[in-house]
């Protein structure tokens, strides 16, 4: 969380943060982090259900996307994915590699990787 916080202020609004990692690296938790470090108040649940979880109240809205249940192309057409996206504040996206199709140019990629001591290593791309 703490890495979201200090990485906050080179983030303009309409960036897209495409997350990377394996299951359990910290992505949903470094959202968290983000959020906070916006000033969003309450629970920040992780939209792994909800496919997204718009996180309001900060000084920059957030979207919180996660793409691991979508799996074919009526799914991307269903959403008008990657038009949908927010561009007045930020989105974060994980299993942004489930998408097939071409980026917004505004986008920045981190990597998390689990690390044997339980820590993460955190890669900008």
């Amino acid at each position: 969380r703490a890495h979201a916080a200090r990485h906050l202020p080179l983030l303009l609004p309409g960036t897209i943060l495409r997350l990377h990692g394996p299951l359990g690296a910290g992505k949903s938790e470094w959202v968290r982090g983000l959020a906070q470090a916006l000033g969003v108040k309450g629970d920040i649940p992780s939209p792994t259900f909800t496919l997204c979880q718009p996180l309001l109240g900060g000084r920059l809205p957030l979207e919180h996307w996660d793409l691991y249940r979508l799996e074919n192309a009526r799914d991307w057409d269903s959403l008008g994915w990657p038009d949908c996206l927010i561009t007045s504040g930020l989105a974060a996206v994980e299993w942004p590699e489930r998408y097939p199709g071409k980026w917004p140019k505004k986008t920045l990629d981190l990597t998390l990787t689990p690390q044997p001591n339980g820590s993460r290593l955190l890669s900008w791309l």
